[in-house]
């Protein structure tokens, strides 16, 4: 029974454990960014101070008479060191990232990514490596054997997946960072009282284990295995997320879950050598099990060709919702993890009892096989992965491993030639590890494998380009243009006099390229995924030759952290579109970011954060917008385009209220060249320029009302975004009406500065008339059939739309589609033809071109009539 009681003491010291993992990672990555440099040094980091721990007090606590004591305070110092780190960690987050600087050196930004979280964390992971010798030694010294090793560290790891669960569904969504860190304290606190209340009621004993087991082989040699077989696992681990994060949704969510599975096989495996430990010998078990890890790991390898149509599977079993597109990431996991992890928790298992000794060995063990698991991730991640790929990288895993077995002998020898043939096998396929969805008559014209993301170019049937990220997320190409440029026009003619402006995001690179457009402008474009800076190039046909513009510049680099970094001041920051469900995506959403951004405006400075409403429910839209409108209480709303498909909202904010005149436009747009840019891009008058305004800060504020604040302390949308994607949410078109309908009308008021002349006072009127036919617009493109016949077109969509150009005759939107359409039909009906453009030229006698349309089709309305004779 008090076996038993230990058993589970460690068990929720493994759950306080990773849950301190979850929750640093996070926490520091808001001052060292998610560059995959920072995030694999911060793990790095954690391991390396659990593996110095482990070294430096393996041997203290082995000789200790009173190894529960060491056992608590070290629990007790893990507690109280993460209620420090609570209020340590957001002080010091602007000076570490300044002190990376805006674009370091590799070294320098490993350094101090390094650096900084290996002695911040130090304490707390010092005594984290300290906990298993102390519990060992501690249960041997109550009577029990000395050969439970394996049977802790599984109760230690099943506690981690529980951690992880936890903290990553529960803990967090529910209380926040600091409050979980706090319940992650009390479980250590709880821990502590328990292992000292249990050695009260236990006779400690006197006898010291001796090793039992026949090694057989050098110490040296176990050491070694021992780290390469922890660099080996963590490896294979890093590699497999990265080919899984072109498949899976890449939220919180999915790593979790690959997360859990690989601590769950690990745990099984050492609970299960724990039950067969004494049915072989030393190096017939480890020969054995490190050919079985080889070949698991290989035969998941080959599987990866396959993940595609097995999760979509998997998907549909488990339905559309989020528990279970949870469930099918997490089915995947087990497919892919289980069978190599079991293998691998056991051959830990199996080095670390063989080292236990009368001074220790147990946490020698832990030290080495944890010190390899810090490397791997920079070697893997960073270094090999960009040189021999993501193949090459997975199949040198198996291959190391059977170049550690200890014995040769005929049986070994023949299984170690089998899986040497499959791994052949394997390099002679085609690299199935890269997975892009490609259309009919789609043409992949650039691939890159990155350390953070796949990055290609794909060119469709039609000749346009499209950039990818990990097959999933599409950030933009040739066809989008008009929507991309529009998103950098729509905030550079709000300002009166931009001279330096920072794009954060640079996708395609079409937005960004507009700043090409003003000379006089200095703008720098932050992109976190350096292959996408590569694949720019590939769009000169819309963005032109940007190193041919001295005053573009680009810059690799974490936006959040270049923010915080930077001592430059803008008029104009423009951050792009983030998918928020993305991981790492949610922290460019948080009222710190947006608080940050507002230090770095100039006193008239102007920031627009696009929202794309297409991936965002309205709950999540609502705490962005009040989290922008708590850093930006005069905050306004503007669309993007008139898109039902894919609309886009921009909140945008400065140090006051947006207010315009009538004249403001041909005030803004100097030059008849410049004037012709504009209109090309819809925005030929003030009332196209203000006709994009949803809503003020008023309307903001009441809609917004009732919803929680994102913040660092408390990513509700880190959490909330994910859901969007994991169920099946409305149409786009849906959610654009609704917002539409809940800020309608708006107040000409709000936007219009105050009446000086009488074209101010006409201004109201028409611009009202403007947003009438504007919402008219959109309202009858969600009923109307989508289809190219211009002859149906002309059939259900030319009465709603002229319906629309009647409301505003400065609304041009739905003018120049019923042109389009009677120029279509003209060669097969052109009485219909004529028909239309006599009603168009009507509905808006201020335009010229339905009249100039018709003049060129036609004569003369006689000449209808002689060609009917």
């Amino acid at each position: 029974m008090q076996k038993t009681k230990i058993y589970f003491v460690f068990l929720f010291s493994g759950v306080a454990g990773l849950g301190y993992e979850v929750l640093w990672t996070r926490m520091l990555s808001v001052s060292l960014g998610h560059e995959i440099v920072s995030v694999l040094a911060v793990v790095s980091a954690f391991f390396s101070g659990i593996a110095l721990g482990a070294w430096l007090l393996d041997r203290p606590v082995s000789r200790s008479a009173k190894p529960a004591r060491w056992y608590a305070a070290l629990e007790i110092i893990m507690g109280l060191w993460a209620l420090i780190l609570v209020f340590t960690l957001p002080a010091l987050n602007p000076i570490v990232s300044k002190l990376i600087g805006l674009t370091p050196s590799f070294f320098r930004h490993w350094g101090v990514s390094f650096l900084y979280p290996f002695i911040i964390l130090l304490p707390a992971t010092l005594a984290m490596g300290g906990t298993l010798p102390a519990i060992d030694r501690f249960l041997e010294k109550s009577g029990y054997s000395g050969n439970e090793v394996a049977g802790l560290y599984s109760a230690n790891t099943f506690g981690a997946v529980l951690g992880t669960l936890i903290v990553t569904f529960f803990l967090i969504p529910a209380m926040g960072m600091d409050k979980s860190a706090v319940s992650l304290m009390l479980i250590n606190f709880i821990c502590a009282a328990g292992i000292l209340l249990i050695s009260r009621r236990n006779a400690l004993h006197t006898e010291v284990y001796e090793a039992g087991v026949n090694m057989d082989l050098a110490v040296s040699r176990v050491y070694l295995i021992l780290f390469v077989t922890g660099f080996l696992g963590i490896g294979f681990e890093v590699m497999i997320v990265r080919v899984l994060s072109q498949i899976l949704e890449n939220t919180i969510f999915s790593f979790s879950d690959m997360l859990m599975v690989f601590l769950l096989g690990t745990a099984m495996g050492a609970a299960l050598y724990q039950k067969i430990r004494r049915s072989f010998d030393f190096g017939q078990g480890l020969s054995v099990m490190l050919i079985s890890t080889a070949f698991f790991c290989l035969v998941s390898i080959f599987a990866l060709a396959y993940v595609e149509p097995v999760f979509h599977v998997l998907q549909e079993f488990w339905g559309k919702t989020f528990q279970g597109a949870v469930a099918a990431e997490l089915s995947i996991s087990f497919l892919f993890f289980l069978l190599p992890t079991i293998s691998m928790g056991a051959t830990f298992s199996h080095l670390a009892q063989s080292l236990k000794g009368r001074d220790g060995g147990v946490g020698r063990a832990l030290c080495l096989n944890t010190l390899g698991g810090a490397l791997a991730p920079i070697c893997f991640g960073v270094l090999l992965l960009p040189e021999i790929g993501i193949k090459y990288c997975l199949l040198l895993i198996p291959m190391l491993y059977l170049l550690c077995i200890p014995r040769v002998k005929r049986s070994y020898l023949a299984a170690s030639v089998a899986i040497i043939l499959l791994a052949i096998l394997i390099v002679q396929k085609p690299d199935a590890n890269q997975f892009i969805s490609l259309s009919k008559g789609d043409k992949i014209v650039y691939r890159k494998e990155g350390v953070m993301a796949s990055v290609c170019v794909i060119k469709d049937q039609n000749n346009g380009l499209h950039l990818k990220v990990n097959n999933r997320y599409q950030m933009g190409g040739t066809t989008s243009v008009f929507s991309d440029r529009r998103q950098a026009y729509l905030p550079m003619l709000l300002h009166r006099n931009p001279q330096k402006v920072l794009f954060l995001g640079l996708g395609s690179g079409t937005t960004f390229a507009t700043a090409g457009s003003f000379p006089d402008l200095d703008a720098t474009g932050v992109e976190l995924i350096p292959e996408v800076i590569e694949a720019v190039p590939f769009f000169k046909k819309v963005t032109g030759d940007l190193t041919q513009f001295k005053n573009l510049h680009i810059v690799n680099a974490d936006a959040r952290r270049y923010v915080s970094a930077t001592d430059g001041n803008y008029d104009i920051i423009i951050a792009d579109l983030f998918h928020p469900s993305r991981d790492g995506a949610a922290s460019l959403y948080t009222l710190e970011h947006f608080r940050a951004i507002k230090k770095r405006l100039n006193e008239k400075g102007l920031f627009c954060q696009w929202l794309p409403l297409y991936q965002l429910d309205m709950e999540t839209f609502k705490i962005i917008t009040r989290t922008f409108m708590t850093a930006f209480p005069e905050g306004q709303a503007f669309l993007a385009h008139y898109s039902i498909d894919q609309p886009i909202i921009g909140l945008i904010g400065g140090q006051e209220k947006l207010r315009f005149s009538e004249n403001w436009y041909t005030k803004r747009v100097r030059g008849k060249s410049f004037m012709k840019v504009m209109s090309g891009y819809g925005y030929d008058s003030i009332y196209s320029l203000l006709g994009s305004f949803v809503a003020g800060s008023d309307a903001l504020k009441s809609f917004s009302t009732g919803v929680s604040l994102n913040t660092d302390e408390n990513p509700i949308v880190l959490f909330q975004a994910p859901r969007f994607v994991y169920g099946t949410p409305e149409e786009p078109k849906d959610r654009l009406m609704a917002l539409l309908s809940a800020f309608s009308p708006p107040d000409p008021e709000t936007i219009l500065a105050e009446i000086i002349t009488e074209h101010d006072y006409l201004a109201r009127p028409k611009l009202k008339a403007y947003w009438s036919a504007r919402d008219r617009f959109l309202e009858v493109g969600t009923v109307v059939e989508r289809t190219r016949d211009p002859f149906q077109l002309y059939k259900t969509a030319s009465d709603p739309l002229l319906e629309v150009v009647r409301k505003s005759s400065d609304f041009s939107a739905a003018y120049f589609p019923l042109l389009s359409i009677a120029y279509e039909i003209y060669p097969k009906d052109r009485n219909a033809s004529f028909d239309l453009l006599s009603r168009l030229e009507r509905a808006n006698s201020k335009r010229p071109e339905a009249r100039i349309l018709k003049s060129k089709l036609f004569d003369s309305a006689k000449s209808i009539a002689r060609e009917q004779n």
